[in-house]
């Protein structure tokens, strides 16, 4: 690909609405692992709106921007009431609550506190929210992959993660597949993966970097992501009725 045109897809792709968008989804990303795996007839279905996509989305603008366009909240003590249903609707989609509101606040004002947070956003030449595109299986497959550094520095792509447990986090990354993400984050900006976790109720702060099992681990999961999707969406080898998967316990 020319680095121009790169430049002006790139560029595209900093824009939230293209890169989650129509013009987004021309191109593979880790979002897609998990469904291509396991459940391929999922593939196409849009992204359901829900509190945990919210709360990281704000969380991830304020940490990084100190504003975020995921602001409004509504005084109500729960979605089934009727003053939350109205505010909801008109403003047309999901809207947190004023006590997840101040969550989302509390948490990011405590994690900005933390020496080794504090470290990391005062390194030079950092930039965050950075796009990139990429083929990850080149004169095999040659699929185009995106993805969106949450901090880029001049050692390693960080991402910012939030979690119920920071000591479950090394257990639930697989299922979650944070190890194809690292595989593929990786390989876009050629820099070591490092995970910030910062854990909801306590606000505690957690560094994981990634082994090379998991960069393994990962590099199947893509393999196997970019089979079924040549199979079933573009080579239509064969018919999504016929997904089945095959295991051992």
């Amino acid at each position: 690909m020319e680095e121009v045109k790169k430049q002006e897809i790139l560029a595209k792709l900093a824009n939230d609405e293209h890169y989650y968008g129509d013009f987004g989804k021309q191109y593979l990303s880790n979002s897609n692992i998990g469904t291509l795996i396991n459940n391929p007839k999922a593939f196409l279905e849009p992204m359901q709106d829900n509190i945990n996509f919210l709360y990281g989305k704000a969380f991830h603008e304020l940490m990084m921007f100190g504003e975020t366009q995921h602001s409004n909240f509504v005084e109500a003590s729960t979605r089934n009431t009727k003053i939350y249903k109205d505010a909801s609707l008109d403003a047309g989609g999901l809207l947190f609550l004023k006590k997840e509101w101040d969550d989302v606040n509390s948490l990011v004002d405590s994690t900005l506190k933390n020496s080794e947070v504090k470290k990391v956003f005062s390194k030079d030449n950092l930039k965050f929210e950075v796009p990139n595109i990429g083929i990850l299986n080149p004169g095999d497959t040659d699929l185009m992959w995106k993805c969106k550094a949450d901090v880029l520095s001049d050692e390693f792509v960080y991402d910012i993660k939030t979690s119920s447990s920071i000591s479950g986090f090394k257990y639930s990354s697989k299922s979650y597949n944070y190890d194809s993400q690292a595989y593929i984050y990786s390989m876009m900006f050629q820099k070591p993966m490092r995970f910030i976790v910062i854990e909801k109720g306590t606000g505690n702060v957690a560094f994981y970097d990634v082994s090379h099992e998991a960069y393994d681990n990962g590099r199947e999961k893509m393999i196997k992501a970019e089979r079924n999707y040549l199979k079933y969406f573009v080579n239509k080898t064969d018919k999504l009725e016929n997904f089945t998967v095959y295991g051992e316990i």
